[in-house]
This record gives structure tokens, sequence and C-alpha cells, in this order.
């Protein structure tokens, strides 16, 4: 590798002495930018760190985003902002060189590929935590065993400049949490550059103990002050603690009441102020908010909705939403919920919520009118549960010739359903929209009929499971969700609503929607007590606002509960288009049902990505 970064940087300098100058190709566009021997830098990572930018033929063709000129000084530079990138991830003696430029004279275009030799990087050794004079008051020794986990710069690792920068924030949040509110953090490198080794001490002034002072409201219209202040998790008077102003911004941005929320301690570095006044200022949002939509989905058609929210509704943080949808899989659904916030406590929130709605499925279809009780607790902001008591009364139609239910000669099937549901998500899964980092584990408990009456008694229980993991430009998401249903009837009887379904946008996408499971005679889905799927999906971008995907999935529904059949197990691959836009990726997927000939591909347009 050396010799090879030696020749070119001998034929380079030969090819300018001799006049073939690498500017020869000023002003022509960038197609193309790659890298060769980047095994630690991602070349998404490095791309962002140029000034050059690569954009694709067809990308200039479909969007307003111009490319790059070739100019022989922007080389220079890049190359020397490649140089310092690495540097700064611990590779001091990293080398960037231009391994080729190749260059379309006709169309006016170069492609410029790089080579770089990253050498051995430098690793921590040591990690010290030192007091810049005794304190009584401070165990060091504890502080540092107790939170050396929450740094990112530990034993073994590999030194970068931005881990280090993080670090000394995060070891002064450890302080600001201590009262220590003018706490000052510095650090001291010891290299070792024979084995390519670095030990940091930081070097801790915690400054004197704070308190907190009065505190300042400003910005409320329609908020009373009092209620306002009855969110605070910290009283005047009391040791600083940075968390406590966190949490407390936390607590006014969940009430939905407010669109912006700044919560800053006054302090002044100059006199070392104690107590330290805080002030609160706060933008509170649009007392009543209105939503429109429209829009098309191969499964649901024609889809429209309007949604409106008074906040404040009978005082304090209380809410009332009115929604109302209408698509091809929902005629009407139209539904009232009044919130409690902060019921019990700040975690806690309460709703009444009466609805009504039909569904017409591939399988059956439905008239509905019911009312939810959920209580919601928000343990923290990634874990959530929600217990629900239900009240619903059902009219079914009922297929010609269909024998599972109790009358078959009536054409509507009447029957109420009463009980409790209890759910449960945990998510880091973030952006919202189309998630590349984090999991999502979601998991129900549905327990019907039994002491809360109804004309059933059945546990349906299920849990689905997502992950993401983004590695260079590519995102690979994984599901995997399985689901059961016990009755407690001599009939078995499920209500067809509740039971499970396979095939669709959002499930195994070689069947088209709940087309993969049990039939009845009539060719109709049945649904089934127990369902296994599992989907696999490679997502990468193209260029603008177009990305694309290719997944693999499989899975199936049985009628008997909790039965899984792996050997019966359909599967599916494909592919599709994705286009970002303000409400989440637009998408065109297209699914083949494998080692099916009976079964032709399915074509889905939808929003959202399908997991």
């Amino acid at each position: 590798m050396i010799r090879k970064i030696a020749y070119i940087f001998f034929v380079s300098i030969v090819l300018q002495l001799f006049g073939f100058p690498l500017g020869a190709q000023e002003n022509y566009e960038i197609r193309k930018i790659s890298f060769k021997g980047n095994r630690s830098l991602e070349s998404s990572y490095l791309l962002d760190k140029m000034v050059f930018d690569e954009v694709s033929y067809l990308e200039k063709l479909l969007t307003d985003n111009e490319p790059s000129l070739f100019n022989r000084e922007l080389l220079d530079l890049d190359l020397e902002r490649l140089r310092k990138t690495y540097q700064s991830e611990g590779f001091v003696k990293a080398q960037v060189l231009l391994d080729s430029l190749k260059v379309n004279d006709e169309k006016q275009t170069v492609k410029l590929n790089f080579i770089i030799e990253e050498g051995e990087p430098y690793t921590i050794d040591t990690v010290i935590f030192k007091l810049n004079k005794t304190n009584p008051q401070i165990n060091i020794d504890s502080i540092a065993d107790h939170n050396i986990r929450k740094l990112f710069l530990l034993h073994s690792k590999r030194f970068s400049d931005e881990a280090l920068k993080e670090d000394i924030a995060a070891i002064r949040n450890i302080f600001l949490d201590r009262s220590y509110a003018y706490v000052d953090v510095d650090y001291e490198i010891q290299l070792d550059t024979t084995q390519h080794l670095v030990g940091i001490t930081y070097v801790i002034n915690p400054g004197p103990v704070s308190h907190f002072g009065a505190t300042t409201v400003k910005g409320n219209n329609h908020v009373d002050e009092e209620f306002i202040r009855k969110q605070f998790d910290y009283r005047e008077g009391e040791d600083y603690n940075k968390s406590l102003l966190d949490k407390t911004r936390e607590s006014l941005y969940h009430l939905q009441l407010f669109s912006v929320v700044s919560v800053l301690p006054q302090k002044d570095k100059t006199t070392l102020r104690d107590p330290i006044p805080v002030n609160l200022y706060i933008e509170e949002a649009p007392r009543m908010n209105t939503e429109f939509g429209a829009g098309y989905g191969t499964e649901d058609k024609f889809r429209a909705f309007a949604d409106l929210t008074y906040l404040g509704f009978l005082g304090t943080a209380r809410r009332i939403n009115i929604y109302a949808k209408h698509s091809a899989i929902e005629p009407y659904y139209l539904s009232v919920k009044w919130t409690q916030p902060q019921l019990l406590n700040k975690k806690g929130t309460v709703s009444i919520n009466p609805f009504l709605g039909s569904n017409k499925e591939p399988g059956y279809e439905t008239r509905t009118y019911g009312l939810n009780l959920p209580l919601t607790y928000r343990f923290s902001k990634e874990l959530n549960a929600t217990l629900t008591y239900y009240y619903e009364k059902v009219k079914q139609q009922i297929e010609e010739g269909d024998s599972e239910f109790p009358d078959p000669e009536d054409e509507n099937y009447l029957y109420n359903k009463s009980g409790v549901l209890l759910s449960s998500v945990f998510s880091t899964a973030h952006p919202k929209f189309s998630p590349d980092q984090g999991v999502n584990l979601s998991m129900g408990m549905k327990l019907n009929g039994y002491k809360f009456g109804g004309d059933f008694s059945y546990l349906r229980v299920w849990g689905d499971f997502r992950t993401y993991q983004k590695i260079d430009d590519l995102v690979l998401a994984f599901r995997g969700m399985i689901g059961g249903i016990h009755s407690s009837d001599d009939s078995g009887f499920i209500p067809v609503e509740d039971r499970f379904y396979s095939g669709g946008s959002n499930s195994i996408r070689g069947w088209s929607r709940s087309d993969l499971g049990p039939k009845r005679e009539s060719g109709t889905p049945l649904g089934g007590k127990s369902i296994l799927e599992g989907n696999a999906e490679l997502r990468y971008p193209l260029f603008w606002r177009l990305s694309g995907v290719a997944f693999f999935e499989g899975g199936n529904v049985w009628e008997k509960a909790f039965s899984y059949k792996i050997n019966e197990l359909a599967y599916a691959a494909g592919g599709g288009l994705r286009v970002d836009t303000p409400i989440g990726p637009v998408r065109f997927d297209v699914g083949f049902p494998l080692w099916n000939e009976k079964k032709s591909p399915q074509f889905f347009i939808s929003v959202g990505q399908a997991f």
C-alpha cells in the first residue's frame, strides 16, 4: 500500500512537470467521488467533510441540485480536510491522495477516486479524574467509578476529538447534577508514540455548591401561572441540579400546551451568583388545532381525515379531540376523545373515548360503536404502558353459506365485547417517520369476557419487535411478530375483527391484504388464532429524496391456538421505491411469492415505511 501511494504521488508530479496538469479539467462537473482504504470511517462521513459534492446525472436531471465543479485549489483543500478528519479520529499519520481522475471530455465530467492509508490509530490507555485542588466534600474516585461507563473514550477505544468533547460535556453534567453549577472541566493528553496510546486526565474545578433561586415565568396568556409552577421538579432554595431543569422542560412539553419551553438558569461566572435565579419562557400552542388530509393507497383506495383538537378544554391541560376518517377499508370512523393529563402524578393520563365506525375487510364487514377508557403511564421517554377498559357493540354481516356463526341463516350477527387491553411500547427508534437506528418493542394482552361480561371469553396476546441499524448509507431493518388467541368457550368462536390475518402492504408483501392463511369455502380470508411473521429489509439511498429497498419476508396464520408450523411458512421477496415527504415516505412496493406458482406478484402504493 505504501508503494502504491508513493507511485501515485510520483506519477502526479511527473504529469504536471511534463505539461499534463491536473487542473486541465477545471470547471468540469464532479459526477462521482469514491474512496479506497477507508476501513474505519464510512464514505458518507468523509463526503460530509468535503467541499466537493457528487451529483449523478439522473439527480441533476430530476432535481435542482447543482454539481460541484472541479478546481485544483478546492481539491487541495479537500485533501487537507480529509487528512484532518482522519487525524481528529485518532489516525495521526493518515495519508490521503488522489488515486485517479477519470475524465469524460465529451460530457465534461470527472470522477474522483481517493486512496487512503489510515495507519495505526491511537487508542485510549488510561482515563483519570483529578480535582484541581483538594475538596473534602468530593470523593473523586467514587464519582469516577460510578460514572466511568457514561464516557465514550474508555480503555482500548479509538481516540476521537468529537468523543473527547462529548465526554467533557458528560463530566460537566455529572457535577451540574451534584449542585456544582459553575464547574469547569479541562483535560491533559499523554501520548505514547511508540505504542500509539493516549492517556487522558480530566482536571475538574467544581467551584462552590449552588442553589436554586426564584423562578420568573414569562409568555403565558391562557395557562395559569400557578398550574405551570406545579410542573416544576425543583424548588427555590434546593441544591442546584441540571437534571431537574431538564425534567421540568420535559414535563411542560408533555402537556402539549406549549410550542416553546425554555428553562434557563441565570448563572454569573464572574460573581459566582448564589442562589441562581431561573427564567422560564414559554410560547403557548394555538388553542384550536385542525388538520385535514387526503390520499390514495392500493389497499384503502381514496382516504381522507379531519382532526380537530381544542387545548385547555374545561381548564388546565385538559383537551378534547374530534377525529373522523374515511377509506375503502373503513367507510366511516368517528371518535371523540377527552383527555385528562397528570392523573395521580405527572406521568399518568386518562381519557374517555366514545366512537363508532365500520370496517370492510377482505374477510368480514362490521359496524361497531363503543367506549374506550384508557389509562396511560409514561415511565420514561422510551417506555409507556396503557391499560384500557373497552365496551363494544358489533354488528357483522354474514356471507351466505358461512357456517362458522351460531346462526348462519341470519344475514347479520350481533354481539357484545367487554374487557381490558394492556399494551406497552418501548422504543429508541429514530427518526420518527423513517427510523434508521434503535429498536421498537410493542406487546399487548387483550382479555375479553370472563368477569367483564361480553358474549365471548378469550385471551389474545401478541408481540412485535423491530430493529434498525445504519451501516454507512444503508439501513438494515428487521421485524418479528408472534401472536396467539385462547378461547375459553366451548364453541371456540373468536370475533372476526380480533383474529389474526397476514398479507398486505405492512405484512407479507407477496400476498394481498389478509390473503395469506386459512380460507372459507367461499375463498375469503378466515383468519386464525396463531400468527408468525418475519421481515428483513435493506434500505439504500438513490438520489435527491428517492431511495430504494429490497426485502425478504415470511409468515403464516393458523386456525389452532398457539400452533406454529415452521414448515408451513410462506415466503416473499421484492423491492420498492421511497420518496421522502414531510408526512413520511411515499412508497411503491412489488412483492413476489416464492416457491408458489399459483400466486402472482403484488403491487402496493402507500405512505410510511412497511415497518
